[in-house]
């Protein structure tokens, strides 16, 4: 039977469109279930906290109540980058967008980039993570002390932030002041604003994160390789990755000036736009969420032994794999089998986050301080991907009597200084903590209540009459209990909130005469209550929290050198020097501080 030559051209046209058709329809189906799954994200933001039938939050609207001008997002799924997508502007002065390719400030995120290429040279025979540091230092040393009599500092150590050294946070620096070398950074010598980096406790013992043991392994690099640190994280792994829209380079070169974004802090757009990082690799890298995206997948599939674009299978492992700290192996935060890291610096949030080997995962960068945002973002894309034991079981509110609620009401002494105030007011309570926002609480049972911003449970135990009442905190497997307290009584962070910061001073020494080790009047928790009133903007009391540090702990040049940057971020130039000659008393040889002594006394 002979078949038509038109015959043959139609079979042969509907040969080649069928599959042509059936792939088109296949990536249409694909593009609209994207688009599904971003509009379900940027409307269903979640926080700590999950309520049965509870809506979730609109990314814009989040934005607006956190004051963040600028969002960018990359989500990784089956180990490649699903969709990226900014949100907001760039830069409150120019209103540009943020785009997939605006660059941030990706700060601490810098650190596992930076182990990432240490593993690297660690792999290829030059680096050993189990020798003394010192020996492949030649420009400055670790100083020997007590601390380091028995065990020397290692590469692991420094990787995992167990080698005892100082120096927590990264530095930053003014665009046009004077920015000091690594090894500057590192003796603590001028233009450098920080103390030298120190071993203060034994290596290899405990947990306790120092951007100072980051910054001693870049110089390893360095002096290993010989050349500019920039160059080789170009080298060692921005290139292989093809990390395009990154750099390690600081200052920020002129030609990516337009493609990064501006930092906000406190409501304000960062004077000169941002701040300088030169402790690279503790915090100066510049990123997207798109390009650290590529370096979370690249791990996730060494992982598994698929790709080897930087490091084998076996020193994956050796990575992923808690070290000393069950929550920490070298370069990530390790929590069973997701991995992380933050990332924070002034103006400037990011976060990123994966799955060992189930290939998902997210990357967010915002260009504002704050990371309650970034991680309502981080719940909305876990549910909407459902990942595996990543969001809490979601609780269910039930309804009590009126009565119970207006029993409950009332202040209740959980610690020397901190007083939950509890309130009804038509119908709800609302509960009020030392340094934090009031929140509704929500009732699980007759007495028991959650918080929808937190991890926290009320639990409220009635006794013979109201006066004789307890509540008790539940956070984070920590219990407090508290019993009800009169309106008369005070406690020191009231006097300050109240203004009357001689009382509060006084009373605060007097919790420290008692107990020193009393954590109510701890310097990281007095530290950490001003800086959460300065970021409401309420710099009075904020700074009145940095002048407790000052008399709790006298000799404590963190603390003077605080209140001085507080001072002259609020233009109080005069306070800012006396505080700085105070710092100067302590340290007599600063010449860091001298130079701002100097400057300052020039301009009065």
């Amino acid at each position: 039977m002979k078949i038509k030559s038109s015959t043959r051209l139609i079979l042969a046209l509907i040969t080649v469109f069928i599959p042509w058709a059936s792939f088109a329809f296949a990536q249409q189906q694909g593009q609209s279930n994207v688009q599904a799954h971003i509009e379900n994200i940027e409307n269903g933001l979640l926080p700590p906290i999950l309520v049965k039938g509870d809506p979730g939050w609109n990314i814009y609207e989040r934005m607006d109540t956190h004051g963040v001008p600028g969002v960018s997002i990359a989500v990784i799924d089956n180990f490649a980058i699903a969709w990226a997508k900014g949100y907001g502007v760039k830069d409150v002065l120019t209103n540009e967008p943020v785009t997939v390719n605006t660059m941030f400030q990706a700060a601490s995120i810098s650190k596992p980039l930076n182990a990432t290429a240490i593993m690297k040279r660690v792999q290829d025979g030059m680096l050993s993570l189990d020798a003394d540091v010192n020996d492949y230092l030649h420009s400055w040393k670790i100083p020997d002390n007590e601390f380091t009599a028995t065990n020397k500092v290692t590469l692991a150590n420094l990787l995992s932030h167990t080698g005892g050294t100082t120096l927590r946070s990264p530095q930053s620096y003014a665009v046009g002041e004077a920015v000091p070398t690594i090894q500057q950074i590192l003796r603590g010598e001028f233009p450098a604003s920080n103390s030298p980096v120190t071993v203060d406790m034994e290596p290899g013992r405990n947990f306790s994160y120092s951007s100072g043991g980051t910054i001693i392994s870049q110089l390893v690099l360095m002096e290993l390789e010989n050349k500019p640190y920039p160059q080789i994280m170009e080298e060692l792994v921005l290139a292989p990755l093809e990390m395009t829209n990154s750099t390690f380079a600081q200052p920020l070169p002129s030609v990516l000036k337009d493609r990064a974004a501006a930092g906000h802090s406190g409501g304000q757009r960062i004077e000169g736009k941002f701040l300088i990082h030169p402790d690279l690799a503790a915090g100066g890298l510049w990123s997207t969420p798109s390009d650290l995206a590529r370096f979370a997948v690249e791990h996730q599939l060494s992982a598994l032994g698929r790709s080897n674009k930087i490091l084998t299978q076996k020193m994956e492992e050796k990575m992923m794999t808690p070290y000393i700290s069950d929550e920490y192996g070298l370069g990530f935060a390790i929590h069973g089998d997701y991995f992380e890291h933050f990332g924070g610096t002034r103006g400037f949030t990011s976060l990123l986050f994966g799955h060992k080997t189930a290939g998902y995962g997210a990357i967010i960068m915002i260009n504002f301080d704050n990371f309650a945002l970034v991680l309502e973002i981080l719940r909305a894309i876990a549910r909407e991907y459902q990942w595996e034991d990543y969001l809490p079981e979601p609780f269910e509110i039930v309804s009590i009597a009126p009565e119970k609620l207006t029993r409950y009401a009332g202040r209740y002494l959980i610690e020397d200084d901190n007083v939950v105030n509890v309130r009804e007011d038509s119908g709800r309570l609302y509960a009020e903590r030392a340094g934090r926002t009031p929140s509704e609480i929500f009732p699980i049972s007759d007495s028991e209540f959650i918080s929808k911003q937190e991890p926290t449970r009320f639990l409220f135990t009635e006794g013979p009459d109201a006066d004789h009442d307890t509540l008790c905190i539940v956070s984070r497997g920590d219990n407090k209990v508290g019993p009800r307290i009169g309106e008369d009584k005070m406690v020191p962070y009231e006097y300050l909130m109240a203004g009357e910061l001689d009382k509060a001073i006084e009373s605060y020494k007097a919790i420290q005469r008692a107990d020193s080790s009393n954590y109510s009047v701890s310097y990281e928790r007095i530290y950490g209550l001003g800086e959460a009133l300065w970021f409401k903007r309420k710099y009075e009391e904020a700074i009145a929290l940095l002048i407790v540090n000052t008399e709790l702990y006298p000799n404590s040049e963190n603390a003077f050198r605080e209140l001085a940057v507080a001072y002259l971020q609020i233009g109080n130039k005069e306070l800012a020097i006396e505080s700085y000659e105070r710092l100067l008393e302590l340290d007599p040889r600063n010449r860091s501080v001298a130079e701002k002594l100097r400057k300052l006394r020039e301009d009065k």
